[in-house]
């Protein structure tokens, strides 16, 4: 009795959950009527079939290739993707598994399904898409705001003759629009976003959603008109079809792409407007003078630690203050954290550096490091050893069909053409299997390195002593670096100063040590170390 899975999905946009398990239960009376036995059911709760990033789809595809059973059967192709790349990989995989995809709306799925119903598929997401910015277009000419809510404003709801509700209209805020007013005032007078911000967080005025005033969140940005300083909202303009949402081909995620200001429509909506033009072109005209002024520095290279420290009071990023020194962001930018002790960005490296050195090569750290990378190689060469017994279940399955069909040459058989046919399909996939198995044999687990040790001290005091000024201009070198380094947190002592707190990872310590440049893959293993003193360090803490 052949042996079926079914695969269902539904998108949590367009169907009730109730969905899939409607079309499972199609897929069981239909499985029943053709008297398969049903292996398996695999479904994909609230996500869309143009992404690629499904686990039931993945596991599903694992056991074909094990060769858990012969057929799938789904509703429909589009349940399966509605990618065109998608669905021929998932076609050409499961036939290179030797199953069969089965819809209950075209019975067996071949190549020409494959073909016309992906490009179906994709123009119906299309189609769709072209739908709702014809939906969005109406909505803006009738006065609705087709998008999110901005800082001013809030939502109107209210019932049409339909019995809908209609959450496309806004109206002002008195509190808020004051807020407007201040920024766009004080913006005007000469101050700065980082100054106001600043002010209007020591007032106690929260922001959007209840959150605190940062200085991007006043600027926003001019190409996309968003931000208080460029929305035309505010001077009771609404503008549409600013962006567009393209999909990245790999990751799948939704972009915004910005359009050409021809092609943005305008709407006025005068009962929105909070600013008068007056002062709404003073600050145009000053932000347009500060966008135009030339540049006088050209951009600085990517620092070791961009992005890797933090504040040990608020948690916030630790970034470049200007001067050559760091300081916590949120005490620049918001002045919400009491952290405002600044240090020189070449003692901040230094300081990282000679504790990172000092804690990865300390005998506790090399013993574990050997540790590791010998319980990693006995992980490797267990996952290596599972996928040759896949391999070699299914070459002894191929080389049996072989003979039967050898036999069925020798006897004459009546259907001398197709057993040829067949004879020739299963000798191909008998010879890539055994050399699929010669790879694996040919293939390096992890090499045993005899002096993994040595090896690694080499390698990390090459490393760390290779770096000038905290620049990276070996772009691997100071990779790899920033791969030791999980985190690192600045805090101010009260006698002055500042301790930093480094974590390493012994997982990409082994990466290092075994010469692997892929990227960190899991959890790895965190050590802490704490450097208080200029060159002084504290025994990092016990343990792993």
């Amino acid at each position: 009795m052949p042996r079926c899975a079914i695969y269902a999905r539904f998108s949590s946009d367009l169907q009730s959950e109730t969905s899939a398990e409607d079309q499972v239960r199609d897929c069981r009376a239909r499985a029943e009527r053709e008297g398969w036995e049903i292996a398996e059911v695999y479904t994909d709760h609230a996500i869309s079939g143009a992404s690629n990033r499904r686990p039931g789809m993945t596991a599903m595809l694992v056991d074909v290739a094990a060769g858990a059973f012969e057929i799938i059967l789904a509703e429909d192709l589009d349940r399966l993707a509605r990618d065109q790349e998608d669905i021929a990989g998932i076609y050409k995989r499961v036939s290179f598994a030797g199953a069969k995809i089965y819809s209950l709306s075209v019975g067996e799925v071949n190549e020409l399904h494959i073909g016309l119903k992906g490009t179906m598929d994709a123009l119906e997401l299309k189609k769709l898409a072209e739908k709702i910015r014809r939906g969005q277009r109406g909505c803006v000419e009738r006065g609705r705001v087709p998008g999110g809510l901005c800082y001013g404003y809030e939502v109107v709801r209210q019932m049409t003759d339909r019995g809908e509700v209609d959450a496309g209209l806004r109206r002002i805020v008195p509190e808020q629009a004051e807020v407007v007013l201040r920024i766009l005032r004080e913006y005007a007078a000469g101050r700065g976003p980082r100054a106001i911000a600043k002010a209007l967080n020591a007032d106690g005025v929260p922001a959007a959603q209840g959150g605190e005033w940062a200085a991007n969140a006043i600027v926003g940005n001019r190409a996309r008109a968003i931000g208080i300083l460029h929305n035309p909202i505010y001077i009771g303009q609404l503008v549409y079809n600013r962006v567009r949402m393209v999909r990245d081909p790999d990751t799948r995620k939704r972009i915004s792409r910005v359009n050409p200001r021809a092609e943005w429509k305008i709407v006025e909506i005068p009962e929105l407007r909070i600013v008068d033009d007056a002062l709404w072109q003073s600050v145009q005209d000053r932000l347009g003078a500060y966008e135009t002024a030339p540049l006088v520095r050209r951009r600085r290279p990517l620092l070791l630690l961009s992005g890797l420290v933090r504040c040990g009071v608020c948690g916030g990023p630790f970034v470049s203050a200007g001067g050559g020194k760091w300081g916590c962001n949120r005490h620049r930018e918001k002045g919400t954290c009491t952290a405002n002790r600044q240090i020189r960005r070449e003692d901040l490296q230094r300081r990282v550096l000679a504790g990172l050195k000092t804690e990865l090569l300390s005998p506790e750290a090399v013993s574990l490091l050997v540790r590791e990378y010998h319980l990693e190689r006995d992980r490797q060469l267990q996952a290596g050893n599972r996928d040759r017994r896949v391999l070699e279940r299914k070459l002894t399955l191929a080389e049996q069909a072989v003979d039967r069909l050898v036999a069925a040459v020798a006897a004459g058989g009546s259907d001398f053409v197709d057993i040829r046919q067949a004879l020739a399909r299963k000798t191909a996939e008998r010879d890539e299997l055994r050399a699929a198995i010669g790879e694996e044999e040919a293939i390096p687990v992890i090499v045993l390195h005899p002096r993994i040790a040595e090896a690694y001290r080499e390698r990390v005091e090459q490393l760390v002593d290779g770096v000038d000024d905290g620049e990276i201009s070996d772009e691997t070198v100071g990779g790899q670096i920033r791969a030791l380094i999980d985190s690192v947190r600045v805090s101010p002592l009260p006698e002055g100063g500042v301790t930093i707190e480094v974590t390493s990872s012994l997982q990409s310590a082994v990466a290092l040590a075994t010469a692997d440049t892929g990227t960190r893959s899991g959890r790895g293993a965190h050590r802490t170390l704490m450097v208080v003193a200029e060159e002084g360090l504290e025994p990092p803490t016990p343990g792993l």
